[in-house]
């Protein structure tokens, strides 16, 4: 089981986790509004929350890689990427959203 940690299949597991689970951690963070009020320091607080929930997730993948198959880490790919990129949507319509409202904002003081 020892020689899964260094297959390929296992690597990009562990870069999916660490993406992953950097989202759960600026999502944790979103949700208590860590960084709400804070100035400067509030972006650097949620990264912060995202780099802590990237490492415990790096940890928790190395357990995972040891213990199961070729099969369940596979699988485990797919989901991760998959989470990725309803993450990465969900920020991005956020951000969308965001912009929209600035560039209302925006008008509304032009006239």
């Amino acid at each position: 089981m020892a020689h899964q940690l260094i297959k390929l299949y296992s690597f990009l597991f562990y870069i999916l986790t660490l993406i992953t689970s950097f989202f759960i951690g600026i999502s944790i963070a979103g949700i208590v509004e860590a960084g709400k009020n804070q100035g400067l320091a509030g972006g650097a607080i949620v990264f912060g929350y995202g780099v802590i929930a990237a490492l415990i997730g790096l940890i928790i993948s190395l357990f995972v890689a040891y213990k199961t198959n070729r099969k369940i880490i596979f699988r485990l790919n797919i989901i991760l990427a998959l989470c990725i990129i309803s993450f990465y949507a969900y920020y991005h319509i956020k951000y969308l959203e965001r912009q929209k409202a600035q560039d209302y904002e925006r008008q509304k003081t032009e006239e």
